[in-house]
């Protein structure tokens, strides 16, 4: 049987495929079309499926009711009514055309049912938190004994995934998509002198009260704050302009209500295991303070939280089917040429020891928004100055934005506060006080580092990493995604060749091929 699911019109479409109960595919439309968080519908995704695995589908699962969010539309904003309408009618008929058969998963679930499905746990506590599904903008869930019990929802407008996105834009980023940087910009920020005033934004002690005298997302479909917000907070910052210290005091008292409103709903239900699914589970600085703020001992976030993941879990809502702990399942492009040389893994390992930048390119790519080995920018965490160099001259972004380091699972709780297993990218952990100043260019200006946890050791990069451990004393790389800012992850060897030769990458490696520039290669 063939199940293909869908995920569009909102941000981050997808598709993926289950063949006969096995997640076969999965990929964003935007490493086809190279728009961040593309929200068309996935049509190259699909065309993928269709010339490689089939063109015949049994089922269509939707990851959203198009009705409800058309009901939304009617109870808060009528100038959103013609253009819901419109894409609910779409929806239908592009549905209709790829298969007779179409089921409708409600947004929630299809977030929660994908991180419940691809987790090892069997009783756990479900949350979903993001900026808006049909009404609902939280939703917690209880698993016990395979019932599920509804515990907690939260319903439109108040969202804490939307004010996450109002400040975003408030602070002069592009909501949906530049809530990553205010994370980051918050860790070199002092919340205490706008703790009093995001209080008056936000009261979470009774379900979730957002003061919507602030803000606009409910009665606009341009513009998400008003004149209430910049006469609390100050003027907002545009796009261009400089960031300042209260910029950075405004994010930092952004995380720090997300973070007490987070805690105090898990508290609410607590619980051993937890399954943590939505947009706002993107957010690893609060995640990686789980632990110590609940009764939580085990977390699972999917590779691909946010609506990307959806189309996977509207096909596990569908059918009983389990997900494989396995992030690579988008597209494969075979790559051959004469002029390179066969990959060398002590090579490479002995070039990232000297300081050299490797892009990597090997496989299929990564689903989800994290680059975790095949689609990977790798340098050396403990040389000074190499974060300032990747920011400046290849990735080409602001000066404050993070790196993660990927780290061998046996050795991550020498270096790292954690012994949790974090494949995917998404908990920011302490670096213990020893290593912060020899991982500098992985460690924060908090002391906390994004790190991955390589486990399998079959693969290249795990080999990578224990013959750089032999040259530096640290199995650990540099790990960022292959692309300049504001572009998506390489997707072909000639994505690929391209960045290569226009930024300061010293190598390029692609599947089993080596690449040196003329003057890099010493």
């Amino acid at each position: 049987m063939n199940i293909l699911g869908i995920s569009a019109y909102y941000h981050d479409s997808a598709a993926c495929l289950f063949q006969d109960g096995k997640l076969v595919f999965a990929c964003e439309e935007e490493k086809f079309t190279g728009i961040k968080h593309d929200s068309s519908f996935p049509s190259n995704a699909i065309q993928y499926i269709r010339n490689n695995f089939t063109d015949k589908f049994d089922i269509v699962c939707y990851y959203e009711k198009p009705r409800l969010k058309l009901l939304r539309a009617l109870k808060h904003n009528w100038r959103s009514v013609p253009r819901t309408l419109w894409t609910g009618i779409k929806v239908w008929f592009k549905l209709k055309k790829l298969s007779n058969t179409v089921f409708f998963s409600e947004h929630h679930m299809s977030h929660l049912m994908y991180a419940y499905n691809s987790s090892p746990f069997g009783d756990a506590t479900l949350v979903s938190i993001d900026g808006v599904g049909e009404e609902e903008t939280l939703r917690i869930v209880k698993v016990v004994d395979g019932e599920f019990i509804p515990k907690l929802t939260v319903k439109y407008p108040h969202s804490l995934g939307l004010l996450y996105s109002a400040i975003t834009a408030y602070l002069g980023f592009k909501p949906n998509e530049g809530e990553y940087k205010v994370m980051g910009l918050a860790s070199y920020g002092n919340p205490a002198k706008y703790k009093g005033k995001f209080r008056k934004i936000l009261n979470y002690k009774r379900g979730l009260h957002v003061d919507m005298k602030y803000f606009t997302w409910n009665s606009s479909n341009k513009v998400m704050f008003n004149h209430h917000l910049i006469e609390l907070l100050g003027d907002n910052r545009l796009p261009d302009e400089p960031i300042e210290q209260r910029h950075k005091d405004i994010a930092a008292a952004l995380q720090w209500i997300y973070e007490k409103a987070l805690f105090h709903f898990l508290n609410l239900y607590p619980g051993e295991n937890l399954c943590l699914s939505g947009g706002c589970a993107y957010n690893g600085t609060a995640n990686g303070k789980i632990k110590e703020n609940t009764s939580y001992k085990n977390i699972w976030i999917p590779v691909a939280p946010s609506d990307a993941g959806s189309c996977i879990g509207a096909c596990t809502k569908f059918a009983p089917l389990q997900i494989q702990q396995d992030p690579f399942l988008g597209p494969e492009y075979k790559f051959t040429t004469c002029n390179s040389e066969v990959l060398d893994l002590n090579v490479i390992a002995e070039k990232l020891h000297e300081g050299k930048v490797v892009g990597w390119y090997e496989g299929r790519i990564e689903f989800g928004a994290r680059a975790l080995g095949h689609r990977s920018i790798l340098a050396n965490p403990t040389l000074p100055g190499m974060q300032d160099r990747i920011n400046k001259l290849i990735k080409k972004r602001e000066m404050f934005r993070p790196f993660a380091p990927m780290v061998i699972q046996s050795t991550q709780s020498k270096y790292f506060e954690s012994e949790t297993f974090i494949p995917y990218m998404n908990q920011v952990v302490k670096v213990k006080e020893e290593y912060k100043d020899k991982l500098k260019a992985v460690t924060h200006v908090d002391g906390t580092a994004r790190i991955q946890t390589v486990y399998d050791q079959r693969t290249n990069m795990y080999e990578l990493l224990t013959r750089f451990e032999k040259l530096s004393g640290f199995p650990i790389l540099l790990n960022t995604s292959f692309n300049v800012k504001d572009k998506t992850m390489v997707l072909t060897p000639e994505d690929a060749f391209k960045t290569f030769l226009e930024t300061d990458i010293d190598i390029l490696i692609i599947n089993n091929q080596m690449f040196f520039k003329d003057d890099k290669k010493n």
